[in-house]
């Protein structure tokens, strides 16, 4: 061979490469989108009510002493709103805003002498915040997703919120994941979780994994916090059954005015600043979940199953934080509580940005 044929040749061989690593690296000519087909109606907004019936509660302190007491009625009312900011071939990003009120209502509680239920009773607990949603590719199937959320969350909307710091009830979350995206059915991915899921905020691993695997039947999991099994008997309906951790941390004002005098140490250096302690709860949920569509873009559900708690206390907020899931140290719990499970419900009412919808409002 020609020293010129042997230079042709090289060059052919090298510029294949080339063009055979360019095709490889475009990652664009790969699905890498963690969603899979038969997910579900995503919630463009939504209004939900949620009810808890009756459950005894307990509390134990070595400065309140102890108490007992029955909650008649535990209700939330939530609004949220998604929406798209950035949608590119690999990156998209999304946020939301969200709005909620809770309130414990005890029975008999006029009679209530326990300090931490009087204060506690028709309390507004409130949580007023935002979460931004980040996916992009990286690398063919693989994906990187981010959510990030803050909200104020306590009873701030009271006369002494000029009192405290502006921070004292901002309460952050965040959760990386690096995932795969398999094929059109399946997806799954592993990261780290900062949350206040288990009420007491602390930093866990996740496992991330959305499988339709058969044509009506896929199952969704964000372990350990949850796992749904969705079945979709017609178009415009889902059932899905569902185990799913739900927690978080109100920073709450104890009125002194509520608190019995014998019972109260005012140079105990633990509750030296009353506006700074935070009620802490978690549970776990297991119910059943129905999705109706009324048209393809307005939907409904209906949600019922039961409660088991795991957390219920009250803790100052200098705590320290461990990587182990172990909880606080006992100094910071002020206050130890049970509550016993019962029965929930929630009612949601929900519009989907369909395609006919987006035409109707001219986005389409």
């Amino acid at each position: 061979m020609s020293l010129r044929k042997l230079i042709v040749f090289l060059s052919l061989i090298i510029m294949g490469n080339c063009v055979s690593a360019q095709l490889y690296s475009d990652s664009t000519h790969y699905d890498w989108n963690p969603s899979v087909v038969g997910s579900g109606p995503v919630r463009g907004f939504e209004a939900s009510y949620t009810g808890v019936t009756g459950f005894d509660v307990g509390s134990k302190s070595e400065i309140y002493g102890d108490g007992k007491a029955k909650i008649d009625y535990n209700r939330i009312f939530k609004t949220k709103l998604r929406f798209p900011i950035l949608i590119k071939k690999n990156l998209k990003m999304a946020g939301s805003i969200e709005y909620s009120d809770e309130e414990i209502h005890f029975q008999n509680s006029e009679n209530i002498s326990y300090p931490f239920y009087r204060s506690l009773n028709d309390k507004n607990m409130k949580s007023l915040g935002g979460s931004l949603y980040l996916m992009t590719q990286w690398k063919r199937n693989r994906y990187f997703m981010l959510r990030f959320n803050a909200k104020l969350k306590g009873d701030y909307w009271k006369e002494h919120i000029g009192e405290v710091s502006k921070y004292t009830f901002l309460k952050m979350e965040v959760s990386p994941v690096i995932g795969w995206k398999v094929n059109k059915y399946k997806s799954w991915g592993v990261g780290l979780a900062f949350s206040y899921t288990f009420g007491d905020p602390l930093v866990f691993p996740i496992f991330a994994y959305n499988h339709t695997f058969a044509d009506k039947w896929g199952v969704v999991a964000f372990l350990p916090a949850k796992i749904k099994l969705r079945y979709q008997p017609s178009e415009l309906c889902f059932i899905s059954a569902k185990t799913y951790l739900k927690g978080g941390s109100y920073s709450m004002h104890f009125d002194k005015q509520a608190q019995s005098e014998e019972m109260l140490n005012p140079d105990n250096p633990a509750l030296s600043d009353f506006k700074t302690l935070e009620f802490r709860r978690s549970d776990v949920n297991f119910s059943l979940e129905i999705e109706k569509g009324i048209t393809d873009w307005l939907w409904f559900s209906f949600e019922g199953g039961y409660r088991s708690n795991i957390n219920f206390d009250v803790t100052n907020k200098n705590s320290t934080l461990s990587f182990s899931g172990s909880k606080f140290t006992n100094k910071d719990k002020i206050i130890d509580s049970y509550a016993k499970g019962g029965m929930f419900y929630n009612l949601t009412l929900f519009i989907v940005p369909s395609k006919s919808l987006l035409k109707k409002i001219g986005l389409e």
